[in-house]
């Protein structure tokens, strides 16, 4: 496993773009489940002897409402309305490396993610 440099990822997907097709907001707390779902296997290949034990997680098992709160509220202690284009994206970035840690980052949920923040734009994803 290695870990993501943000600037480095931005920057990726800010030259590969996010694509045309609309994100709703239930497409993004899916991508971020996944995420979480890809984290939580990685670490159990990783650090259980056994993991023959562990328990499988999808995306029904996981707290869909919690998780997507979260990642808001960290997204949005950090970010300011007036930030430019490029900097929500690291925001955002940093806020998912918050909630999942170790840099288990698959892009194409990332974008996802990003897309419906960037779609929706600040003062909706963070209403005052």
């Amino acid at each position: 496993m290695k870990l993501v440099d943000i600037s480095v990822y931005s920057n990726e997907i800010l030259t590969e773009g996010l694509g045309q097709a609309e994100v709703t907001e239930q497409d993004a707390q899916n991508a971020l489940a996944e995420l979480y779902i890809s984290y939580t296997q990685e670490q159990s290949e990783m650090f259980l002897v056994n993991n023959e034990n562990a328990v499988s997680l999808t995306a029904a098992s996981v707290n869909l409402q919690a998780l997507w709160s979260k990642l808001k509220e960290i997204f949005c202690s950090i970010v300011r309305e007036d930030s430019v284009f490029g900097k929500i994206i690291d925001f955002i970035l940093e806020a998912i490396a918050q909630i999942i840690p170790l840099g288990v980052f698959v892009k194409s949920l990332v974008k996802i993610i990003i897309k419906y923040f960037l779609q929706k734009g600040i003062g909706a994803v963070c209403p005052v």
